[in-house]
Order: structure tokens, then C-alpha cells, then sequence
């Protein structure tokens, strides 16, 4: 098994001296720059839609339909109130429990860390730490 990684190993180091990548410098980046802006100066300039005017129809298409959206509300309007005007309501009466000074002040003191803590969590999503965590949980589920 190490005879062939001996051999592996020496036919990458062979390769790795054989190959020469040529070092990108400040002329390539521009030539690049200099291909992209004679791409664009090539390209038509698109031209300004100009938006044409409302045929007839469509206007009266949109008079008759905000005119079928009207009298639809008002049937709406008048068949409702109609039918709960003869509707009573009788709500019954319900008594409060009596709550103590002091299990206000726990529940009033653990709402505040509940909000407290959602706040940060919610402030923690929006950071570098939050994304990898939620990346990380997606990949999970």
C-alpha cells in the first residue's frame, strides 16, 4: 500500500513541475476590463418604452367593473346589516380571577426575558453567526 503512494506522490510532484500556471498581474485584469467595455459599447442601448394610451374598451371595461365592485359592496353592506339587526347578543357576564401582586411581578419579569430573548435571537439572525447557523440547521433538516 506505501509502494503506491510512494508512486502516487511521485507522479504528482512530476506533474506539479511540469505545469507553470503564468502569474496574473495588472495587464490581465486589464484586458479583461478593456474586452467587457467593448462588449457593452457593442451592445444596442435598449430603447424607452413609452407607454401607449388606453384603448376605449379598456376604459370602459374598467368603468363597468369599478361600477359591478360598487353596487356588489352595497348588496353586501345592505343584506348584512339587514340580517343582524334582528340578532341579539347576549354576552354574559365573567368574573376575573383575582391575581396576587407577586405572581404579577413573576409573570411581568419572565415576559420581559421571553422578549428579551426572541429580540436577540431574532438580532442574531442578521449576522455572520446567525447565517451559518441557519445554513448549518438547513442542511440538517
Amino acid at each position: 500500500m506505501t509502494q503506491k503512494l510512494h508512486i502516487e506522490a511521485a507522479l504528482e510532484r512530476s506533474l506539479r513541475k511540469q505545469v507553470k500556471a503564468p502569474q496574473l498581474d495588472g495587464r490581465f485584469d486589464a484586458a479583461v476590463w478593456s474586452r467587457i467595455d467593448a462588449a457593452a459599447q457593442r451592445a444596442p442601448a435598449p430603447a424607452e418604452r413609452i407607454a401607449a394610451p388606453a384603448s376605449a374598451s379598456a376604459r370602459w371595461l374598467f368603468v363597468i367593473n369599478v361600477m359591478g365592485a360598487a353596487v356588489a359592496l352595497v348588496l353586501v353592506v345592505y343584506f348584512g346589516a339587514q340580517s343582524l339587526a334582528s340578532v341579539e347578543v347576549n354576552v354574559p357576564t365573567v368574573s376575573v380571577p383575582q391575581i396576587s401582586a407577586t405572581t404579577m411581578e413573576r409573570v411581568s419579569g419572565m415576559a420581559v426575558q421571553a422578549v428579551t430573548a426572541a429580540s436577540l435571537i431574532f438580532a442574531l439572525m442578521f449576522t455572520s453567526l446567525g447565517r451559518r447557523l441557519r445554513s448549518g440547521l438547513q442542511q440538517f433538516l
